[in-house]
């Protein structure tokens, strides 16, 4: 068995998850408890906030037996929101042309939380309540699940929109209990995997709204919003916000899936 001396430094372990190199990044703001470390990690002038988890056992030298870590598991590097808002600023600013990004080369999204774009009412009724959760009709032309159809791996409701009886807008509305900017961070992250570089951006954090408690504070009061957007020719969209949706609402992480719904059929090779 290893001894602690052999565990790999925080600068490599960082570096698959930033995509920097060993050497290129500074190490700061260390703090460790039983099984679980956490650190910031910078590199090319972006800051990431580092978490692992460790195994723990015991190693022997044939005459002394002491505690050492086995591994590190569950490492995790987010890129700190208010970094990736200046990256997003810095890009507008250094190459306008850049700041819009062709239309993702992957299909447009046919569903959003597991029910469909384009289904009617009742199947979507259907969808929601087969998954366990609770329909609400709130009024003419929308509806409220309590839940998503499938797993999102975090808690919401979801909201849709009926446009000429098809479902066109399904609105995920989810509030963290805490962490607002990592979460906000990862769900970002994983869009971005699935759709590639979002084409529209507005993610500006004023200065006074850095650290967590001012984040959440500046978000609920103070009207800040973010936003990225992903948009297909078809007329398909997916909005990924953080903030009030409007005065009277609460603050929130939304997700908006959109699909226009085509009223005439129009015979193109006649036109």
């Amino acid at each position: 068995m290893g001894a602690g001396g052999c565990r790999p430094s925080r600068e490599s372990l960082s570096a698959g998850q930033v995509g920097c190199s060993p050497d290129e990044i500074s190490i700061s703001d260390e703090e460790s408890s039983m099984n679980s470390e956490t650190w910031t990690a910078v590199c090319e002038g972006r800051t990431f906030i580092c978490s692992s988890s460790s195994a723990s056992g015991f190693a022997t030298n044939g005459k002394t037996i002491a505690p050492v870590v086995i591994n590190d598991a569950n490492i995790s590097c987010h890129e700190r929101l208010a970094d990736i808002a200046a990256t997003e600023r810095n890009i507008a600013k250094t190459a306008p042309v850049m700041a819009r990004s062709a239309p993702p080369t992957v299909p447009a999204p046919t569903t959003g939380a597991g029910f469909l774009l384009g289904a009617g009412s009742e199947d979507t009724r259907q969808a929601c309540e087969t998954a366990g959760q609770n329909w609400t009709n709130a009024q003419k032309g929308r509806g409220t699940c309590s839940g998503p159809a499938l797993d999102l791996g975090f808690a919401a409701d979801v909201a849709i929109k009926f446009c000429s009886g098809k479902a066109c807008i399904i609105t995920v509305h989810h509030q963290p209990e805490s962490d607002w900017s990592s979460h906000f961070a990862e769900i970002k992250g994983k869009l971005t995997e699935k759709y590639g570089t979002p084409q529209e951006s507005a993610a500006v954090v004023p200065a006074g709204c850095r650290t967590e408690a001012d984040f959440v504070d500046c978000l609920t009061n103070k009207g800040v919003k973010l936003s990225f957007g992903w948009s297909w020719p078809t007329g398909e969209r997916v909005i990924l916000t953080i903030g009030k949706a409007d005065p009277e609402s609460d603050a929130a992480i939304r997700i908006d899936y959109t699909r226009p719904v085509r009223k005439v059929s129009a015979n193109a090779s006649a036109l």
